[in-house]
């Protein structure tokens, strides 16, 4: 698959699975003493979006980055609150994604 196609699969694949989800959680659906917390993760996850979609130019650069995301102390802590607020994090879908990367040839 051409490199432009594959990235834009594996973008989509995130969003599907973590990105979008997390943004589009209503706050009112929480405890008033989570809705700081899920805003904090939203302007992280926005950030963390943009970053994969702009910064990173190819396949590579999005698989690379986002097995360090996994890997990560800092996406630890991320996680642990995604988890606390029940979102998807990106870790549980691990193996998803990296099935999607050998069938994208990457």
């Amino acid at each position: 698959m051409a490199g432009n196609d594959a990235k834009k699969e594996l973008l989509n694949f995130m969003n599907k699975k973590a990105f979008d989800p997390i943004l589009k959680a209503k706050p009112e659906k929480y405890k008033e003493e989570e809705r700081g917390a899920l805003e904090d993760i939203q302007r992280k996850t926005e950030n963390e979006k943009k970053q994969f979609a702009e910064e990173y130019s190819s396949v590579e650069e999005v698989k690379k980055n986002y097995l360090s995301n996994v890997r990560s102390k800092a996406a630890a802590k991320v996680n642990d609150e995604l988890e606390k607020l029940g979102l998807p994090t990106l870790p549980q879908h691990k193996d998803e994604f990296m099935n999607l990367c050998e069938k994208l040839g990457t």
